[in-house]
């Protein structure tokens, strides 16, 4: 993008790999602003708004949710209390992404249980184990 070029809201959605309904509910939430709107009210969007929606998307990408990417676009890079906020952010992200990981690991040995089950079932031409506990889980005692 030139520095003084400008895009319509369904440009900057396309280059972004939006849509523009995503560019509208991100103006809603006070995320991005357009550089001007035209007389017929379409939105014109310039290089500083194209910037915070690569922002924006980045940051998504590494799961903040769309407030904490609001408080993000407020930190000066500069200073070190941003500095201090991000890693405070960054903190609750870890823990929240071990506790993911730690219900993942649980959810995969659930899994590999009732594979070990199923296995065994067909093997001595029983019903299915998963399907008769979620039918009736509480007469499933194996």
């Amino acid at each position: 993008m030139a520095h003084d070029e400008t895009l319509f809201i369904g440009e900057l959605a396309q280059r972004a790999g939006v849509n523009r309904e995503t560019l509208r509910y991100y103006e809603r939430r006070g995320l991005l602003k357009p550089l001007r709107r035209t007389g017929s009210g379409y939105r014109v969007y310039g290089r500083a708004s194209a910037e915070r929606l690569l922002f924006i998307k980045r940051a998504q990408g590494f799961g903040f949710t769309l407030e904490e990417i609001r408080e993000l676009l407020t930190l000066r890079p500069e200073s070190s209390r941003s500095c201090d906020r991000v890693m405070s952010m960054l903190d609750r992200k870890l823990e929240e992404l071990r506790q993911q990981i730690a219900e993942m690991q649980s959810f995969h040995k659930q899994l590999s249980r009732y594979r070990r089950r199923c296995n065994e079932a067909l093997e001595e031409g029983e019903p299915c184990p998963l399907i008769v506990e979620v039918s009736h889980p509480r007469k499933n005692t194996r």
